[in-house]
């Protein structure tokens, strides 16, 4: 009878195993199945909300020119002697004055009569205020070119010379030249077109600073 009952008791705990381990190999092969069946995909990532660009840079105020430099009241000069040719230039004034107005021939030494012209064109030149003037000294082609040149060179410095001497020229810059007989302005074939090359000009130009 005992023997019966350890009989009994054995085969029921081997069944036991049994089922155990037929349960585990079943929640395994489950485990194995659902693993083998495809993923099925979520919903797809969609991108976040686009961003907004912020408010376009705008360009500041545009720079206004200011008002264009406008140049300055033309160069007028007034001299009294028909002699004296008068001829405004695109950036100032040219004066032609005759040597027989300042000089004797030959000479480099200004006339009497020669120091009221200068004065007078001295009083137009106060009114001016501030100027560049240049003095060109010119012959005609009698004589050797060095000595046309030198001669030309002294009168012009001549004419400076007496210029620096007025009072009220302060603002007035003064510059001499002498060009001989490079630069007529007719023909040296008779003594009245000689006696035109034989001359001084005084150009003036303006000058703000």
């Amino acid at each position: 009878m005992c023997a019966l009952i350890k009989r009994i008791a054995t085969i029921m705990l081997v069944c036991s195993l049994a089922f155990s381990l037929s349960a585990c190999t079943g929640e395994e092969k489950s485990t194995s199945a659902e693993q083998s069946e495809p993923i099925t995909p979520g919903k797809p990532i969609e991108p976040g909300t686009p961003i907004t660009p912020g408010k376009p840079i705008e360009p500041g105020t545009p720079i206004t020119p200011g008002k264009p430099i406008e140049p300055g009241t033309p160069i007028s000069i007034s001299i009294n002697n028909p002699d004296v040719k008068v001829t405004p230039e695109k950036d100032g004034i040219t004066l032609r004055l005759p040597n027989k107005l300042l000089f004797d021939y030959n000479s480099d030494t200004l006339r009497p009569e020669a120091e009221k012209l200068l004065a007078q064109i001295a009083g137009e030149l106060k009114k001016i205020g501030k100027a560049n003037v240049e003095i060109h000294g010119h012959t005609d082609s009698k004589g050797s070119e060095q000595y046309n040149l030198t001669l030309s060179e002294k009168r012009a410095k001549a004419v400076e010379h007496y210029l620096a001497t007025l009072t009220g020229l302060e603002g007035i810059t003064l510059s001499t030249k002498g060009f001989g007989k490079t630069k007529p302005t007719a023909p040296n074939d008779t003594e009245e077109h000689r006696e035109q090359n034989r001359r001084v000009e005084i150009i003036i130009r303006s000058s703000a600073s």
